[in-house]
């Protein structure tokens, strides 16, 4: 049994490379600047070092830029188990609704 909130979840510092979403339903990625017309996704695949899907965008690439900002919290229950964010500058994420308890 979980007894603390806060084992519920899991920080990811940099959701830039793969990361393992396993057990997680849900997540809030940050994103903080990016480029020009360059669009801020999270991409989703089956493997660590596959190729990549898109899953959603948080950002367009035509409101893109370098003063983006956006946090956005997502039903991930329906991706694939390695999750990243492409476009941004600085991405990070934190993943709960656990299904397991990510501090056992």
């Amino acid at each position: 049994m979980r007894s603390k909130l806060l084992d519920q979840f899991k920080y990811i510092n940099d959701i830039s490379s793969a990361t393992d979403r396993t057990g997680f339903d849900s997540a809030v990625f940050i994103a903080v600047g990016g480029t020009a017309s360059t669009a801020i996704k999270v991409q989703h695949c089956d493997t660590s070092s596959g190729t990549y899907e898109d899953f959603a965008t948080l950002v367009a690439g035509a409101d893109a830029g370098e003063t983006t900002n956006v946090g956005i919290g997502l039903d991930i229950s329906g991706a694939k188990k390695y999750l990243k964010v492409t476009g941004a500058t600085t991405a990070v994420a934190v993943l709960g609704d656990a299904k397991i308890d990510p501090s056992a």
